[in-house]
């Protein structure tokens, strides 16, 4: 008699099934059609999985954010090889770092525009043949002899591993691994869109949550502070994840630190050379970007900066001109809106800042964040001995914050970590995970927060940024790079005892998973070798400009 078990499927009722059913025959029963992979109680498996026993099922598409993730793996699979078929296996393509909507990626092939018309092709032709991406376990050892001939990166990454077996994907004769389950076949890949950037580079468009593949924007400033920062890691031979590995094996630690702290100082201080030297016309500097990008340490920096070049800076931050609590937006559920612009008492920051301008003497608030109130308790300021504002928020690029205010009198830099170190050559480390772990680590040891409400709000701050933040980078006049290249090895340490407090019966364990394991690929860096002016303290904590 054939063995049945009852399944969950969310938004449907219970239902038997047979044992070991794949979750592709359970996803077409359900007419879950369009799902790239499944989360069975809380563990995220590929569709070929068979489930064994009582379980409660939710698939996993592309419009889904952790889904989004799996489909971007197997888009960059399919772009791989379709670049390796039509140029010759020897071809290398590297997948560098997001920009805008999308990948960007480079190549060994000169490409033009008829070239990406047939990547293009060759892509949809291997969708269309529906083709499995096979799920190999094999022996890490074996692993690193097949990697050793041409990606010795991921051979490296391997050497360091404990486990005796590893999981590697084929499709079409080539192997790979990008660190998430991966979808079963080519057939869900229909949504992308490749952009030619120059001669060795093209962006590999993704779709968005809304299933849409949007028009790329260019983003020129955001892509030169990518490949500036690429140069200056070329030089030092850092390259890989396993080359910082290597740094932390020799006891080179420190020194790398140092290296990476001199070269964030230097960025800063050319920017304050430029204010020092049009100071007569910019009075307010600008700085924005997304949360956890350390906008409040480099204003910090860049006033200190200033003021050795003989300019007298004063710092604003508009976090402390929130409308009080009673008056601040809620979305559908009742949740605060903080992100939004109009959670921001606008009308009392135009007209300080006015009076600011006009050397009159004003009471910059204080929000405080437990009663929900601003709070007046600070000294009265004015700018008569003062040179220019450095004011600092997420919407400070944002024309309508300080519209009354001529354009050419302001100077707005947008900052964020653009890392451009690789895990391997297909393998990039994201930005917006960088900003997770640092958010994390500042939710805990700053506000007594644990990782589970980081994650948990983390969806609303993603589409705050992408409504509110990321539409006005084209808007800046510079762009900071707060990366630090070494800081992920320093916050592992705090983080990984965080994610392990989340219940395995949390909607969020997967997520913690995910980047529990991502984190065991870097070594630990210690913590007292950074220095106290780092804007890694002011997610630590412990920092000169507490």
């Amino acid at each position: 008699m054939e063995e049945r078990i009852t399944i969950k499927v969310e938004n449907m009722n219970p239902m038997e099934v047979s044992r070991n059913l794949p979750l592709y025959d359970i996803a077409r029963e359900t007419n879950y059609y369009d799902s790239v992979a499944a989360i069975v109680n809380n563990e995220v498996c590929d569709l070929n999985t068979k489930v064994k026993k009582d379980s409660t099922i939710k698939f996993i598409s592309y419009k889904d954010r952790r889904g989004l993730l799996i489909y971007a793996s197997g888009l960059k699979f399919l772009y791989i090889v379709a670049i390796k078929e039509l140029f010759g296996k020897d071809t290398d393509v590297e997948i560098k770092h997001s920009i805008d909507k999308g990948l960007y990626t480079e190549t060994s092939v000169e490409l033009d525009e008829y070239k990406v018309s047939k990547i293009i092709s060759k892509m949809q032709e291997l969708v269309s043949s529906n083709l499995p991406i096979e799920k190999i376990q094999t022996t890490r050892r074996e692993a690193i002899n097949y990697y050793e001939e041409n990606e010795k990166e991921k051979a490296l990454n391997l050497r360091l591993k404990t486990n005796e077996l590893a999981t590697i994907y084929k499709l079409e004769g080539f192997y790979n691994y990008f660190y998430t389950v991966m979808p079963i076949s080519t057939g869900c890949l229909k949504h992308f869109d490749v952009k030619l950037i120059d001669e060795h580079s093209a962006v590999l468009m993704l779709p968005r949550i809304n299933g849409e593949v949007e028009e790329y924007v260019d983003r020129p400033q955001v892509l030169k502070c990518f490949k500036d920062y690429e140069k200056w890691t070329n030089k030092l031979n850092v390259r890989y994840l396993s080359d910082v590995n290597n740094i932390v094996i020799s006891g080179k630690s420190k020194e790398f630190i140092e290296l990476n702290e001199l070269k964030q100082n230097e960025d800063l201080n050319e920017i304050a050379n430029h204010i020092a030297n049009n100071i007569d016309r910019l009075k307010l500097i600008l700085l924005a970007g997304p949360t956890s990008s350390g906008k409040t340490t480099s204003a910090k920096k860049l006033a200190l900066m200033l003021k050795s070049k003989g300019v007298n800076p004063f710092i604003i931050s508009m976090d402390d001109y929130f409308k009080n609590r009673v008056d601040t937006p809620r979305d559908e559920k009742g949740e605060l809106l903080f992100d939004c612009l109009e959670a921001l008492d606008l009308d009392l920051f135009n007209e300080q800042l006015s009076k600011l301008l006009n050397n009159e003497e004003v009471i910059i608030p204080e929000y405080n964040f437990i009663t929900g109130e601003k709070e007046y308790k600070r000294k009265p300021v004015t700018l008569k001995n003062r040179d220019c504002l450095i004011i600092e928020g997420i919407h400070t690029l944002n024309e309508k914050v300080t519209e009354k205010i001529p354009r050419e009198n302001k100077l707005k830099i947008y900052i964020s970590p653009f890392t451009p170190l690789g895990i391997d050559r297909h393998n990039h480390i994201s930005t917006v995970d960088v900003r997770l772990i640092r958010r994390m680590v500042r939710d805990f040891r700053l506000r007594g927060r644990d990782a589970l409400g980081s994650l948990e709000s983390w969806n609303q701050v993603r589409d705050s940024e992408e409504k509110y933040i990321f539409p006005y980078q084209n808007d800046a006049d510079i762009v900071l790079n707060t990366a630090l290249i070494y800081e992920l090895g320093v916050l592992k340490t705090y983080v990984v005892p965080l994610l392990l407090k989340i219940d395995e019966n949390s909607v969020y364990y997967s997520e913690a998973t995910r980047i529990i394991k991502f984190l065991n690929n870097f070594l630990n860096i210690p913590e007292s070798y950074v220095p106290d002016t780092s804007v890694l303290k002011e997610f630590g904590g412990n920092g000169y400009f507490e």
